[in-house]
């Protein structure tokens, strides 16, 4: 298996700069190229499906800049958590659906509803796909407070599968780093510093999920700046030097990953930074997952404007000044359902 490892990694790291690769959709840059790209497309190319009963895109002049910003993906992504939490899937998919989303969002503009239905959408297709678990759609209609419909989803999935071109199993940093630990040499520490070492890293791409910094940051870089951190936490004779420069050793040679590339050393930074100021040094190297509030996450959002829209077409021609906030604490209690 191991001897496999190097092969293995080859592979996700081909996929994380081709399929998997997402853009800065946020930066001005990125705007301009789209705004010019839209404007040189029919009206037509936005279909959602041919199916009879979808709708054109909304081609707006609403971008993801406009209506989309950093707080609303942060915010979105702490919902996310909560809804996992709720339901005890497995907290990786919540990096996976906004791997989804995130890539999604860079191949069109949106309005805020229409992403709040794109997130809840990727995270039901990320649950669908990796937990065994299963969450009906019945109850993640519940958590829009019947702000959205079962078509909704159905028609939403399948636009994002088309987007994204059916590329849904991402490289994410914890599946690097599963790999990448597998190469630390048995005999360098015991069986509770080497999981140490990986629930350290765990929660540190945890925290980086919802930072919009990483978007387009490579899942390796991620993983090996997370990895890196968390073996600065372990003391010399829980892991001697000697090992950590073997296990440095063959990341690079093995694996021909530069540990010291300015994007490694600027996540390592950015990841250091949202360890101290989260007031998380403090803690044993042993630490929990990022926690948000886990009463049940009720709906998705509450809006001023929450006219429960009987079509797709209907929600998309909405007007699209409508503000609406996404809340982080739904005061239900917890309840296993």
């Amino acid at each position: 298996m191991i001897n496999d490892l190097p092969e293995v990694i080859g592979n996700l790291l081909r996929q994380e700069t081709t399929f998997y690769k997402c853009e800065d959709y946020l930066s001005p840059e990125f705007q301009r190229e789209r705004q010019d790209d839209l404007l040189k497309r029919d009206q037509g190319n936005f279909l959602i499906s041919d199916r009879p009963d979808s709708c054109d895109w909304a081609t707006s002049s609403s971008t993801s800049s406009g209506d989309v910003s950093e707080s609303w993906r942060e915010k979105i992504c702490e919902w996310s958590y909560q809804v996992i939490d709720h339901f005890d899937f497995e907290r990786e998919v919540v990096a996976i659906s906004l791997n989804y989303l995130d890539r999604f969002l860079a191949t069109r503009p949106v309005n805020k509803k229409l992403f709040q239905l794109a997130a809840m959408t990727t995270l039901y297709l990320a649950i669908k796909l990796y937990d065994p678990n299963t969450l009906k759609i019945s109850s993640l209609i519940d958590l829009s407070r019947g702000y959205f419909m079962v078509e909704h989803i159905v028609a939403m999935e399948e636009t994002i599968l088309g987007a994204l071109n059916w590329h849904i199993h991402p490289p994410t940093p914890l599946t690097f780093i599963r790999h990448i630990l597998e190469l630390l040499p048995a005999d360098s520490c015991t069986p509770s510093v080497r999981h140490d070492i990986l629930e350290l890293a765990r929660f540190l791409v945890e925290l980086c999920v919802c930072d919009y910094y990483f978007v387009n940051r490579k899942p390796s870089s991620v993983a090996l700046a997370a990895l890196l951190n968390a073996l600065e936490s372990v003391g010399g004779l829980q892991l001697p030097y000697i090992f950590r420069k073997k296990f440095l050793d063959i990341i690079s040679n093995v694996l021909q990953l530069d540990c010291k590339s300015e994007e490694i050393e600027h996540c390592r930074a950015r990841l250091r930074d949202m360890y101290f100021q989260g007031g998380y040094s403090h803690q044993a190297v042993t630490v929990e997952s990022p926690t948000y509030d886990r009463s049940s996450p009720q709906c998705v959002s509450e809006l001023p404007c929450n006219n429960n829209a009987t079509s797709y077409h209907e929600m998309q021609s909405e007007n699209n000044n409508c503000d609406s906030d996404i809340p982080r604490k739904p005061n239900k209690t917890a309840r296993r359902c």
